[in-house]
C-alpha cells in the first residue's frame, strides 16, 4: 500500500472519491443513453404527425383538383367555399389558389374576352422555365383565399408546368413558408397551389422544449426553434443526440432535424449526486471506523510487544550497567585506596597528637578539639569516598531527579583525578554559571562521563590534556568531554555507538554503546565528533530543567 493510502481516513476518502467518479461515469452514460432514446421516440413522434399532415395537404391538393376539373367541375363558388372551409379547419395552410396555366396569347385573348380574371403578382407576366428558352407561360388566378394574400407565382410558372400531372411539387416560398403545387390532368391547364405555414405543422404543446427543432426544405431551414432557455449548454467534450429523417410524403421533400444538447444537470442529476455522495460517505465513514479499529489493535498489540521489548532491553542494559560499573572498580581501587590513605593518615597523626595533649599535667583543650574536629572532618571525607564507590558499584533501579551537572562533573572528577594523575594526563574544567541543570540519574550519568573520559585519556595518553564543559543552550543543557589526541577516523565515526564495536585490542565495544542508552533513557543524546585543530569531541545534550532546584527523588 502506497503512503498516502497508508491511513484509514485517506483510504476511505479515496474509496469514497473513487465511487463518486464511477457513479458520475455511471451516470453520464445511463442518463446519454435515456436522453438519446428519449429524443428518438419524439423524433419519431413528431415525424410520423407531420407525415400525417402532410399527406393531408396532398389529399387537399387531389380534391381541390377534382373538383375544379372532373368531367363536370364545380362553379366557382363551390370551390371557393371548400378553400374557405381547408383554411379555416388547417391554419397551417395560409393561403389556397386554383390557377390556370396558359400560353401568354390565350391569356390576354382570355382577359380581351372579358372573363375577369388577373395574372397573380404581375398580370400577365411570364417567365422562361428556370432560365432557360421554351415557351412562354402565364398564370392567370381562378380562385385564391384569402383573396390576395398570396405570392407572386409568376417567377414559379414554368417550374409548376414542368410538374408531372398529378403528382405535388414543393417550392420555396420564403419567411418559413412552402408552396404546394399539383396540376390537374390533360387537356386541363389548371392546377391547384397550397402555401404551407412550416412552422404550425407542429402544434405548440407537440414542441419538445428540451431540443433544438428545425425542418427544412433543400438545405434551407423553414422552422428553426431552439431548445428553451432553461436547458442550459450542453458539455462539449459529449456528442449531443441527434435525431435526421425526411418527412413521408410524395414530392414534399422536407427534412425534421432534431438536436438535444447535454447539461451536466442532466446527465448527473444534483440530488441524486447528493444522495449517493451521503451514502457513499457513511459507508465509507463506516469503513474508516472499521479500518480504524483494525489499525489500533494492530497498533497496540505492536505497543506491547515494543513495550515488552524495551523492557527487556532495559533489564539487559541494567545488567550490563552493573557489570561495567563493578568492571571499573577495579580500575578506581587503586585509585580510592590513594584517596582513602590520605583522611586515615591524618586521623592516625591527629589522634596521636591529642593524645600526646591528654597526657601532660596540663591539657590544652582547645588544641585537643581542634584535633578532634580535624578527625571528624577527616573521617566524613572517607565515609563520603566509600558511599560514592558503593553507590557506584550497586545494582540499584535508577532514581532520576532534578540534578546539578556541576556537581555531578566534579563527584566524577573526584573518583578519575588519581587514575588521570597516574596517567599523566591533565584535567581541565570548564563550567557555566549558572549550573546547568537537568531531571536524570546522578549515577547513571556518572558512569556515562567516567566511561567518556576514560576513553578520552587513553586517547590522549601521557602529557595530554582532557577538557570536561558545561553550558546551557537554549532549552538544553551540554556536557562536553574533550582531549587533544589524534582524533576518531573517518571510517569509525559512524560505527563508535554500535554495540560490540571497538578498535581496542582488548575491547568488548559496550562501553560507547551503553552511554548512548543511558543518555537516550533520560530524553537525550550523545554525538562524537573532530575537533577543528585535532582531537575528539563528545557531547552529551539533556533537557534542561525549569524552575528552582528541587530536593533530590526518584524521577
Amino acid at each position: 500500500m502506497t503512503p498516502f493510502l497508508s491511513t484509514p481516513r485517506l483510504l476511505s476518502l479515496a474509496l469514497w472519491l473513487a465511487a463518486l467518479v464511477a457513479f458520475v461515469a455511471v451516470s453520464v452514460e445511463t442518463s446519454r443513453t435515456r436522453l438519446a432514446d428519449e429524443l428518438e421516440v419524439t423524433g419519431r413522434t413528431l415525424h410520423r404527425l407531420i407525415s400525417q399532415r402532410v399527406a393531408q395537404h396532398d389529399a387537399h391538393l387531389t380534391t381541390l383538383i377534382a373538383l375544379s376539373s372532373g368531367a363536370e367541375p364545380a362553379p366557382t363558388g363551390a370551390v371557393r367555399q371548400v378553400m374557405e372551409s381547408i383554411s379555416r379547419f388547417y391554419p397551417r395552410i395560409a393561403w389556397l389558389a386554383l390557377v390556370s396555366l396558359e400560353p401568354e396569347g390565350a391569356a390576354s385573348g382570355a382577359a380581351g374576352a372579358g372573363q375577369g380574371s388577373a395574372a397573380l403578382g404581375s398580370p400577365g407576366a411570364s417567365q422562361p422555365a428556370g432560365g432557360t428558352s421554351g415557351p412562354t407561360v402565364s398564370v392567370r388566378e381562378v380562385v385564391d383565399v384569402p383573396s390576395g394574400g398570396g405570392v407572386d407565382l409568376a417567377p414559379l410558372a414554368a417550374e409548376i408546368v414542368a410538374q408531372v400531372r398529378g403528382r405535388p411539387g414543393v417550392h420555396a416560398a420564403g419567411a418559413g413558408h412552402y408552396l404546394l403545387a399539383k396540376r390537374a390532368p390533360e387537356p386541363s391547364d389548371l392546377a391547384v397551389v397550397l402555401m404551407i405555414d412550416a412552422a404550425r405543422l407542429v402544434e405548440p404543446e407537440e414542441r419538445p422544449g428540451f431540443a433544438h427543432l428545425r425542418i427544412s426544405l433543400d438545405g434551407s431551414d423553414l422552422v428553426d426553434l431552439p431548445a428553451d432557455a432553461s436547458v442550459g449548454p450542453g458539455i462539449l467534450w459529449l456528442v449531443p443526440p441527434h435525431f435526421e429523417k425526411v418527412i413521408d410524403g410524395e414530392g414534399q421533400r422536407l427534412l425534421l432535424t432534431l438536436d438535444r444538447s447535454l447539461p451536466l444537470a442532466a446527465l448527473v442529476p444534483p440530488g441524486r449526486l447528493l444522495g449517493f455522495a451521503a451514502v457513499a460517505g457513511l459507508l465509507a465513514a463506516a469503513l474508516s471506523f472499521g479500518l480504524g479499529q483494525r489499525a489500533a489493535v494492530k497498533r497496540s498489540e505492536l505497543v506491547a510487544r515494543a513495550a515488552e521489548a524495551r523492557a527487556l532491553l532495559q533489564e539487559r542494559e541494567t545488567l550490563l550497567a552493573h557489570a561495567s560499573r563493578v568492571n571499573a572498580m577495579g580500575e578506581l581501587a587503586s585509585g580510592i585506596a590513594h584517596e582513602l590513605t590520605q583522611p586515615l593518615t591524618a586521623l592516625l597523626s591527629r589522634s596521636q597528637a591529642a593524645l600526646r595533649l591528654a597526657r601532660v599535667d596540663r591539657p590544652d583543650m582547645a588544641m585537643i578539639s581542634e584535633a578532634l574536629d580535624v578527625n571528624v572532618r577527616e573521617a566524613k571525607r572517607a565515609g563520603e569516598m566509600l558511599k560514592r564507590m558503593r553507590d557506584y558499584a550497586s545494582n540499584k533501579a535508577p532514581e532520576r531527579a532534578r540534578q546539578d551537572l556541576n556537581a555531578i562533573v566534579a563527584e566524577v572528577v573526584a573518583l578519575t583525578r588519581t587514575d588521570l594523575e597516574r596517567r599523566g594526563v591533565a584535567l581541565v574544567l570548564e563550567l557555566g554559571q549558572p549550573a546547568p541543570e537537568a531531571v536524570v540519574d546522578a549515577i547513571e550519568i556518572e558512569q556515562v562521563l567516567h566511561n567518556l573520559i576514560r576513553n578520552a585519556a587513553e586517547a590522549t595518553g601521557s602529557g595530554g590534556t582532557v577538557t570536561i564543559a558545561t553550558a546551557r543552550a537554549g532549552r538544553e543543557a551540554k556536557v562536553v568531554v574533550s582531549d587533544d589526541g589524534p582524533g576518531i577516523s573517518a571510517e569509525v565515526l559512524p560505527k563508535l555507538f554500535t554495540p560490540f564495536f571497538t578498535t581496542k585490542a582488548d575491547g568488548m565495544g559496550l562501553g560507547l554503546s551503553l552511554c548512548a542508552s543511558l543518555v537516550e533513557r533520560v530524553d537525550g543524546r550523545i554525538a562524537a565528533e573532530n575537533g577543528a585543530s585535532r582531537g575528539a569531541r563528545f557531547t552529551v545534550t539533556l533537557p534542561l530543567a525549569g524552575g528552582p532546584l528541587a530536593p533530590e527523588g526518584r524521577g
